[in-house]
């Protein structure tokens, strides 16, 4: 076994620990299971566990390596999942009442690619309800008193906490960075079709999106790259390949990458200690970080998005909505009534924006390797009641571009603060090769 604390163990560093021969799937869950036992009740990250589940996944693990079987490339990696993702193996209850007990017949497409891979399944973590903004009894591992966010919220905590090292997220409006800024982890919200949706909660098939949490952009990459590609069954990823992401992201850029900072039209709303932050660390990076202005279609984004979100949810819970109307919270039945008072030219005009928003960036890509922006308005807001406000990804979510979270700052209350970055369509792996520069190069000048 490794001397390191379980909750610093990143996926290569389990893989090394592993091809080294050091300790065995099997032995590992032992520790693990007593770790998360003791942290999750505290954190309340996961909905559902099974230690015969995971016992059963990591003797199967044993096994390959003692009748000489190659290991996949995830071998022995413990991973968590979003209660929307369906399992065979785990429940997977939308984070509703209404499906309580639910049990897959099959495993989601990404699901199945891990698990060919060799990852292991840990359990399910809290959603809020059907991944909107009814939040559930996770806590923030910085300080209990805090949301970490959502609709990914046991994801984003399970990881920051040290649980896992990778867990999944999804994302329809702020549902992966806002967590990620607020628990101090790196989240990655790829390209939209870059990671097949099928076994998963559909809440709005034009804006929902997977995504992945971890400790560092290395196993995201290795992650992601694994999941990606056509499974023949969800139109968004129809003709795409699976990307190469780890081996550019891990690559040196050919020239030193450039990013521009935008404050966006809703910089107002970002909290004054979190906007010295950000201009101080603009101020930090000063020579490759450039403040710009955004375009006005930006701002009229959010609108489009709601009327996409909301007449889509209205659709995709109708079954919900006819038989257990009363077991819907407030908000989600008036998200619903909105969505079905919305005519369908309004519906198709918003839909219809969603490639010129993508569009309007274009330019910005010509001259950048990347778009930061402030990812979250500020720290995790005290209390449970709300997961805080998505309006930092609304306009990137609605794009379908790629985003990343960076965990470099935290606040004076100790509560992590995360700046955005956001890449051009369909180019993950530069996006990921210019944040992993951009991180080391932040790193460099602390020590200087």
């Amino acid at each position: 076994m490794s001397s390191r604390p379980i909750a610093e163990l990143t996926a290569h560093d389990l893989i090394g620990l592993y091809d080294g021969g050091h300790m065995r799937p099997s032995e590992f869950v032992e520790s693990l299971s007593k770790f998360v036992d003791a942290a999750d009740e505290k954190v309340k990250a996961f909905v559902h566990r099974d230690r015969e589940v995971l016992d059963l996944q990591a003797e199967h693990l044993d096994k390959q390596r003692t009748t000489g079987e190659l290991p996949g490339r995830l071998y022995g990696v413990p991973i968590a999942l979003k209660d929307i993702i369906d399992t065979h193996d785990y429940r997977t209850e939308y984070g509703s009442t209404i499906h309580a007990g639910r049990y897959a017949v099959a495993d989601a497409t990404v699901v199945a690619r891990l698990r060919a891979a060799g990852a292991l399944i840990v359990g399910k973590t809290v959603t809020t309800e059907f991944a909107t903004m009814v939040p559930g009894p996770t806590c923030n591992p910085h300080n209990l008193e805090h949301t970490p966010g959502g609709s990914s919220s046991g994801s984003a905590a399970a990881v920051a906490a040290g649980m896992v090292p990778v867990a999944l997220g999804t994302q329809t409006n702020g549902s992966l960075i806002r967590p990620a800024s607020y628990c101090g982890v790196y989240g990655f919200k790829p390209s939209m079709g870059l990671l097949p949706r099928s076994g998963m909660l559909e809440q709005s098939p034009s804006l929902d999106q997977l995504g992945v949490f971890a400790r560092n952009i290395e196993d995201i990459a290795l992650v992601t790259e694994i999941m990606s590609g056509d499974d023949g069954s969800d139109a968004a990823s129809r003709g795409q390949f699976p990307k190469r992401l780890l081996d550019v992201a891990m690559s040196e850029p050919p020239l030193d990458p450039k990013f521009c900072f935008v404050k966006t039209p809703w910089w107002s709303q970002v909290e004054p200690e979190a906007q010295e932050a950000y201009e101080a660390l603009v101020e930090h990076l000063d020579g490759c970080v450039e403040l710009v202005g955004l375009p006005e279609v930006v701002s009229r984004a959010v609108d489009w998005h709601k009327t996409v979100n909301e007449v889509e949810l209205a659709f995709c819970l109708q079954r919900e909505w006819t038989h257990s109307r009363d077991k819907l919270s407030d908000d989600i039945k008036a998200s619903i009534e909105r969505g079905m008072a919305v005519s369908a030219n309004d519906y198709l005009v918003a839909k219809d924006r969603m490639l010129h928003v993508t569009n309007a960036f274009d330019e910005y890509f010509v001259n950048y390797d990347a778009v930061l922006c402030p990812a979250a308005l500020g720290a995790a807001p005290k209390g449970l009641a709300s997961t805080g406000n998505p309006i930092m990804q609304t306009v990137w979510s609605f794009a379908g571009l790629p985003s990343l979270n960076l965990p470099l700052m935290n606040l004076g209350s100790g509560l992590p603060l995360g700046i955005q970055a956001v890449g051009a369509f369909n180019n993950d792996a530069r996006l990921l090769r210019s944040c992993r520069w951009l991180v080391k190069e932040f790193l460099r000048r602390n020590e200087s």
